[in-house]
């Protein structure tokens, strides 16, 4: 049986925030897309993950955006996460 991780906010898996962080990219890629928008209520809608935890994800960890994505917004307009603007010289 594997360790559990003990947190103020209860028991977590180990390198579950990675494993969620790969989750929501990979969802990202197949969830609607509105003028390169994505409503965090489009990735709970498919992820069935808890709002707050989408929302802590995105504030944690690193989550690349499909070049079709410009932005993630949440509660009340939140920009959740955005495209990062390329510099010159960058190939991508």
């Amino acid at each position: 049986m594997e360790e559990f991780l003990t947190q103020p906010d209860g028991p977590y898996l180990p390198n579950a925030m990675q494993n969620y962080a790969r989750a929501i990219e990979k969802t990202l890629a197949e969830v609607p897309v509105v003028n390169g928008v994505v409503d965090l209520e489009a990735l709970w809608m498919e992820l069935g993950l808890p709002r707050d935890l989408i929302i802590e994800v995105f504030e944690t960890m690193e989550i690349k955006l499909p070049p079709h994505v410009e932005r993630v917004v949440g509660p009340n307009g939140k920009i959740l996460a955005q495209q990062k603007p390329l510099r010159l010289g960058d190939t991508g």
